[in-house]
């Protein structure tokens, strides 16, 4: 199935999102394979799911520990068990994308960030992401 960049940052974030939740709600303790989920989003067999996203949802979830800690620093007054399931997803999603994924302007990373925020969460939280990401990026 082809899709735009957009709809794959979509993809991406869901999935991220879901295995979030699940995450959470069954104690931490792993990660589903996240094959099934993106399957049915792209609504094909996850072989013909883009490599980008394939790619772009493995970094975040198996260097979910990493990521996590690079932004503990930044987290002035928040932790980040207490962010919104869905700001960790982005958040997830722009620092694999940018360090793991492939090399691009942090500028362009943060806009994808800030553009996902406004469309799902809110102006508030659109800037707080833009802040936490131009300093860990």
């Amino acid at each position: 199935m082809e899709m735009n960049r957009n709809q794959q940052h979509f993809i991406i974030m869901t999935v991220i999102y879901d295995e979030l939740n699940d995450y959470f709600i069954g104690g931490g303790k792993s990660f589903r394979d996240a094959r099934e989920l993106t399957s049915e989003l792209c609504e094909c067999s996850f072989e013909e799911v883009d490599p980008y996203i394939q790619n772009s949802i493995a970094q975040a979830l198996n260097n979910y520990g990493a990521i996590r800690d690079a932004f503990i620093p930044f987290l002035k007054n928040w932790k980040w068990e207490r962010l919104p399931l869905l700001t960790q997803a982005i958040l997830l999603m722009s620092y694999a994308h940018f360090y793991y994924v492939e090399k691009v302007d942090k500028k362009i990373v943060i806009n994808i960030a800030v553009t996902l925020a406004k469309k799902y969460i809110d102006e508030k939280q659109a800037k707080f992401i833009n802040a936490i990401l131009d300093g860990v990026l």
